[in-house]
């Protein structure tokens, strides 16, 4: 069912901060892995946030020690 005029603004935003805290990690992984590794079992959500602070920490890029 498409949003109403009065939602759309609220799911905009909703999204927007999804995306920024980083809430929807999971879901565009399972959608990339999806495409590159058919037939692959994808991660568990549990298992991909254990493996995404594993490389924070082994990566830390820029950060401050």
């Amino acid at each position: 069912m498409p949003d109403s005029p009065l939602v759309r603004p609220f799911r905009y935003a909703w999204e927007y901060l999804r995306e920024i805290s980083g809430e929807n990690a999971y879901d565009r992984y399972l959608s990339v892995h999806a495409a590159t590794h058919p037939g692959k079992p994808a991660m568990s959500r549990g298992e991909f946030y254990r493996w995404r602070q594993e490389e924070k920490y082994a990566n830390p890029g820029s950060r401050c020690p």
